[in-house]
């Protein structure tokens, strides 16, 4: 055996020759020959041969690997041909350019749609929030509202596109007149010179309807539910050449949260000048508000119900590509409100925009550690900590009187 070797192996045809020449009274090294009947009894009877010096030693497979790893195998090629050379090292750059492009298309798509998410889950937070300054604990608990509202549409209307277009204007209807409507008129409108306890409601509804809420209390159902997206939303996609591939299912569901969520922007710049006013100046100046004909009751009402049944609009959009649970509205309500405070409170295109940064650095911090979304998601909200500290007003700060309510 070579100096640092580890001895050749020895074939199963040497093997089973060596050990019939060892054969001595039906016997291999004290084996009977008929329980030599598998790889490993005969392995077993070669090493009791080899312990006792009747033969020279095998190598086990611990040897191999370990003597393997010593060293390094290296398959060299050299190119005499410049030429060829060159063309090679050219073709290499276009690729790695290739891949590059792919590789940030591919993020970027995973950063708009994870951003259209929460922009469609936010909007309604921060239209309440913004006219009424009422912080709507119970945001989640419509949101899951709505998501099971698109699932009970399915199970009736088998057209998945139907019973989607049936289940967007029925949540939106369904959260805006009952019970968001309702609640604001018997409970919050008591509490707007009372911000303690109106939050203090705000978090009551919260925990009673996360509580009612449960599908086997509603519904009827043991478990996790789930929305079917129509074929036209769901399909896959591809851009591929010979180097990568990539599926572009994540535009089709940015663009149908991004669809859903347009309409939202007229109100920011409503058709009826004194109605946007009248909204803008009712939380601030209710008894200013009313004495140039503006009903404030009205306008809050019509404020809670609106955000209430944009977030039933968000439900039905999660539902398609999120298991529908009664948790579904804490998962979202934390999100939520992340992106209305770093966008700016109150103003819809801050929260686009805060939507837009949280999306895009929690995947880019993902794409840096695929393997741990729970370090991102952490990651993410110390960034959100840091950058409060810098801009607590967040991106589009209001100004004016407004900055100081």
């Amino acid at each position: 055996m070579a100096e640092g070797l580890a001895p050749a192996r020895l074939s199963r045809t040497a093997l089973r020759e060596t050990l019939v020449a060892q054969i001595r009274d039906g016997q291999v090294a004290g084996i009977p020959v008929a329980a030599l009947d598998s790889p490993e009894a005969r392995d077993r009877a070669y090493t009791a041969l080899e312990a006792r010096g009747l033969v020279p030693p095998g190598a086990t497979e611990d040897e191999v690997t370990a003597t393997l790893d010593r060293f390094r195998f290296l398959d060299l090629y050299a190119e005499p041909d410049p030429a060829v050379t060159e063309a090679a090292s050219a073709a290499l750059a276009r690729i790695g350019r290739t891949v590059g492009l792919m590789q940030a298309a591919d993020l970027a798509l995973d950063a708009a749609s994870l951003a259209s998410i929460y922009f469609l889950a936010a909007i309604g937070l921060a239209i309440t929030f913004g006219v009424m300054r009422v912080i709507n604990m119970a945001h989640g608990e419509f949101i899951m509202m709505g998501a099971y509202t698109g699932y009970v549409v399915q199970q009736w209307i088998s057209d998945y596109t139907i019973s989607i277009l049936v289940a967007l204007p029925l949540a939106f209807d369904r959260h805006l007149r009952v019970p968001a409507s309702t609640m604001e008129r018997l409970v919050i409108r008591h509490l707007y010179r009372r911000p303690l306890a109106k939050n203090a409601a705000g978090h009551v509804r919260h925990l009673h309807r996360a509580a009612a809420a449960r599908p086997k209390n509603i519904f009827r159902h043991p478990g996790p539910a789930s929305s079917t997206a129509p074929a036209w939303l769901d399909e896959r996609a591809e851009a591929s050449n010979d180097v990568v591939s990539i599926q572009l299912h994540h535009a089709s569901r940015s663009s149908s949260s991004q669809r859903s969520s347009i309409g939202v922007f007229p109100l920011h710049h409503d058709a009826h000048p004194p109605r946007a006013r009248g909204a803008g100046g009712n939380s601030r100046t209710p008894t200013m508000a009313a004495s140039m004909g503006i009903n404030p009751d009205r306008i809050n009402m019509l404020t809670f119900g609106l955000g209430s049944g944009i977030a039933g609009i968000a439900g039905v959009a999660i539902g398609l590509f999120a298991k529908v649970t009664f948790e579904l509205g804490q998962d979202y309500i934390v999100q939520s409100f992340m992106t209305v405070v770093v966008g700016g409170v109150g103003n819809i295109w801050g929260t686009l925009a805060g939507a837009a940064m949280i999306g895009g650095v929690q995947k880019g911090i993902e794409w840096l550690n695929p393997l741990n979304t729970l370090a991102a998601q952490t990651y993410m909200i110390l960034f959100i900590i840091i950058f409060i500290q810098f801009r607590p007003r967040g991106i589009v700060a209001l100004k004016g009187r407004a900055a100081g309510d």
